[in-house]
């Protein structure tokens, strides 16, 4: 079975994050200034480039799903722990709102 596009996008994502070795990665439902995913490296802030806004609500969902979040009420907070492309792909996903951002912050090995 293939993956989609906003699941395979949603991995490769992560993958880049973790393989970066980002602190943190970010991604957020409204927009503002600079890319709305964006991840930090040491004390810098790295820019993914933006797909169309219309799929992050699918990439929200993605990642929820991953992290195996159920219907109820914010704040929530999941693991994500997925093997893609040979290696796992391990983050801790934070929401305290649908409008909020969304935090990953990844699992050291």
């Amino acid at each position: 079975m293939t993956e989609k596009p906003i699941q395979q996008f949603t991995r490769l994502v992560l993958l880049m994050a973790q393989q970066d070795h980002a602190r943190e990665l970010v991604i957020a439902p409204v927009s503002r200034e600079g890319s709305p995913i964006r991840y930090k490296i040491g004390d810098d802030w790295h820019d993914v480039s933006p797909p169309p806004t219309h799929i992050f609500p699918n990439v929200i969902a993605e990642l929820g799903r991953l992290a195996a979040f159920t219907r109820r009420p914010f704040p929530k907070e999941g693991l994500i722990d997925v093997p893609y492309s040979g290696t796992r792909l391990r983050w801790v996903i934070r929401m305290t709102g649908a409008d909020s951002d969304c935090v990953l912050t990844p699992i050291e090995e």
